[in-house]
């Protein structure tokens, strides 16, 4: 496919998410399509030829907030300001965010576990942490660790879990968001609700359906780490170097882990990566 061939794809499919997006999001096309020429033609990028790079995720509580704090925010600020880059974010949902980066109107979505290519995980995480599972107790008996899990449902936000997350066989069910899953586990729908835990309690939060807490428990289902997600091309390449080198020189100087217990959030092993 040549360029021309490719940008008119790419329109094609900047409308087709316009036609879904309302309100704020859908002012962020006009945006996208204005700089994605750039993102799609750049080639043998170099990190000085980088004014600006576009990160993308949903908004997400203390990592992605709305008005533009949050753990992710303000690490990606503090590594491409080394560069004098600015960082601009798109919020859209995750499906949407990693196609985003995919046909390249967006450099960075933040986070995953795993890629895919035309993606790649950069070498180092933003975040690590435990991942839970909320459940009726009267529906799963004792908690017998993974096998409590074992051939069972599991409701999921769209793309943030699947079998690989799991030790034993697990039926994955997307739900839209955590809170409705939530509400599918409160009125004895499916057998699990897997999360995060601030994205557990986020959920919790949100839920407007009467429950007996006591009913219910909340138990580890496993860990994993959770890295920016970049594009395998020309500019790709150069801004996930930018990326790792910078994030690393931040945790050697000691300027990191500052903002990761600003937030309440678990410091990564950066030198185990």
């Amino acid at each position: 496919m040549n360029v021309d061939s490719s940008i008119l794809e790419l329109n094609r499919r900047l409308i087709n998410y316009t036609e879904k997006m309302t309100g704020k999001n859908a002012k962020t096309i006009i945006w996208i399509s204005l700089t994605v020429f750039v993102l799609l033609t750049a080639t043998g990028v170099a990190a000085g030829e980088i004014k600006e790079v576009v990160s993308t995720s949903p908004s997400w509580e203390s990592f992605t907030n709305e008005d533009g704090t949050g753990l992710y925010h303000e690490v990606l600020k503090a590594v491409f300001a080394q560069y004098g880059v600015a960082v601009r974010h798109v919020y859209s949902k995750s499906g949407r965010s990693e196609e985003l980066v995919r046909i390249g109107a967006a450099d960075i979505m933040t986070c995953d576990d795993v890629a895919q290519p035309p993606l790649a995980l950069g070498r180092y995480p933003l975040y690590i942490n435990d991942f839970f599972v909320f459940f009726k107790k009267e529906r799963i008996g004792p908690w017998r660790g993974a096998e409590s899990l074992r051939g069972r449902e599991i409701l999921s936000q769209p793309t943030y879990y699947s079998q690989d997350n799991f030790s034993v066989p697990v039926k994955i069910k997307d739900i839209l968001t955590g809170t409705r899953a939530l509400g599918m586990i409160i009125l004895d729908r499916s057998d699990f609700y897997v999360d995060d835990m601030t994205l557990i309690r986020q959920s919790i939060k949100e839920n407007t359906i009467p429950y007996d807490e006591k009913d219910f428990d909340i138990k580890k289902a496993g860990s994993r780490s959770y890295h920016p997600l970049f594009r395998i091309n020309d500019r790709g390449k150069a801004v996930m170097k930018m990326y790792d080198d910078g994030i690393y020189r931040l945790h050697k100087a000691g300027k990191l882990r500052p903002i990761y217990e600003k937030w309440g959030h678990a410091y990564p092993d950066f030198n185990s990566f």
